[in-house]
């Protein structure tokens, strides 16, 4: 197996020279080091260009909260690990910004701290236990006394615990005082010895909070906020983490190139719900993401009344799907589409087929301007122009056809034609391919069975889904296992991101 992502950056970081170290979480190196935890880096100011153009060769992404303050001096990139078959979190400072979990309260000047007095685990430099024992009981004290931040400590008091011993069972206290007057004096030697000991012997909360008053007191020349900074910022807070419940967003980043549509198409039984649901929770863990099924939108206004009567009709007609046997040219389904307009109820059909291309309009307008405000968007199909083609115009003119019911059609043929015309183009499409007779054997397990006919017309279709303006169509094999299937979609799908 090839190297990490995460070895992969160390390697380069190392071999090219630059100034870094890991300064947090130390204890839980080896679950950073294999992925499984965010990865956090200082990097001296003087390397962060050639930080990032490491970083932007090893494919990693940039990304920003979509609300709210990204304070200067964080970055956040996120990469691709096929090894993990996963995504890797790294975030990059130029700055020790810290304290509150929420609101990264203080920014202390402990830069040349943390980078002079380093030492290296599997290639990975990483600040001395000294140094980060300094600010590991500052920063909690300072979160001690965080209402938001106090019930997560209280619940993680032990692992809080275990951390402060495994730093102290590693550090010479006299350095680590030494280091304390040399670079945050407005602590006393005193209090820190409190608050470290307050950690280690259980002591109540309200100890705790009292210390942390005093602690923030010290601190506060390093404080970001003013007072009613403060409390905006927790206001802004709260009203974000209300709006992200009630959208049910697990991620709050977008990527800093924009948002993204990515549209999942194939025929029947290729495995497109599937491929959208782990798409969609591979990356809604990280971004604000959403899911739409463009092949069955939700009603607008103009059309739920009509939807509504089409429901209440349907059962009284028996329809019966296509069953011309599919021919070797491209236009076979079109003369289906003929052939279904020519039905006795062929205006009915016109009038649900416009009422399906409104809905469809709707519905990717608004995919777009998601997308245009940093969203990645996932959809189960999308549309073409191309007449007969899977969920795309159904309807043709016919000048030729006499009747009264002629013209009504032809202009509700032009009406849905146009309606297509001004649905937006995807950025990324994944366009799934499977044997036929991989098909049918999945279309027999299904709870649904469609008639072989109509899967072979669907089959063809599929496999020629295009779409101008598409910045990225890539063919997906889906005969393949699973898992080996996935890893090909999260690759296609990171690298044209």
């Amino acid at each position: 197996m090839s190297q990490s992502l995460i070895q992969a950056l160390v390697n380069r970081f190392n071999q090219e020279g630059i100034l870094y170290c890991h300064w947090k979480s130390n204890i839980d190196l080896a679950k950073t080091l294999e992925g499984e935890l965010d990865i956090d880096l200082l990097v001296a100011h003087h390397s962060l260009a050639h930080a990032t153009d490491i970083l932007m060769q090893l494919g990693f992404k940039p990304a920003i909260p979509r609300s709210g303050s990204n304070p200067p001096g964080i970055f956040h990139y996120y990469g691709y690990d096929p090894n993990q078959n996963d995504l890797v979190h790294l975030h990059m400072f130029t700055r020790v910004i810290t304290g509150e979990s929420f609101l990264k309260s203080h920014l202390f000047p402990f830069e040349e701290m943390l980078l002079k007095h380093t030492y290296s685990i599997d290639g990975l430099v990483v600040t001395s236990k000294e140094t980060e024992l300094v600010l590991f009981v500052l920063r909690m004290f300072v979160k001690y006394g965080s209402f938001l931040d106090a019930a997560r400590l209280l619940r993680g008091d032990k692992k809080v615990r275990e951390e402060t011993l495994w730093l102290k069972e590693g550090s010479d206290m006299k350095k680590v005082i030494t280091l304390l007057e040399e670079y945050c004096p407005v602590v006393d030697n005193e209090i820190f010895i409190d608050c470290l000991n307050a950690i280690l012997d259980k002591t109540s909360y309200p100890v705790k909070w009292k210390l942390s008053y005093q602690i923030r007191r010290r601190l506060r020349a390093y404080r970001k906020y003013s007072f009613w900074g403060w409390l905006f910022g927790h206001i802004q807070l709260f009203i974000r983490m209300l709006i992200k419940k009630v959208r049910k967003q697990k991620g709050s980043k977008i990527l800093l190139a924009g948002g993204t549509i990515i549209a999942i198409v194939g025929a029947d039984a290729t495995g497109k719900s599937t491929l959208v649901s782990e798409t969609s929770r591979w990356l809604r863990r990280n971004f604000v993401l959403n899911t739409v099924h463009a092949g069955k939108p939700p009603s607008t206004l103009l059309t739920a009344p009509i939807n509504f009567l089409l429901a209440l009709y349907r059962p009284l007609i028996h329809r019966i799907r296509p069953v011309r046997k599919l021919e070797e040219d491209s236009s076979s389904h079109v003369r289906v589409v003929r052939d279904e307009r020519k039905t006795p109820n062929s205006l009915i059909y016109a009038i649900r087929a416009v009422g399906l291309a409104w809905d469809r309009r709707a519905l990717l307008g608004k995919v777009r301007r998601a997308s245009a405000n940093g969203e990645i968007i996932v959809c189960d199909r999308y549309p073409t122009s191309a007449i007969g083609m899977m969920d795309s115009p159904r309807l043709m003119d016919d000048p030729t056809r006499k009747g009264l019911v002629a013209p009504i059609h032809n202009w509700l043929s032009r009406v849905e034609r146009n309606l297509y015309r001004q649905i937006p183009p995807p950025d990324i499409v994944l366009r799934l391919k499977v044997s036929l007779e991989t098909a049918k054997m999945r279309n027999a397990a299904r709870e649904t069975v469609d008639d072989e006919i109509y899967l072979q017309i669907r089959h063809h279709q599929a496999n020629a889904w295009f779409m101008s303006g598409t910045r990225s169509i890539q063919d997906i094999d889906t005969d393949l296992p699973l898992t080996e299937t996935l890893l090909a979609v999260k690759q296609a799908i990171w690298y044209s991101l």
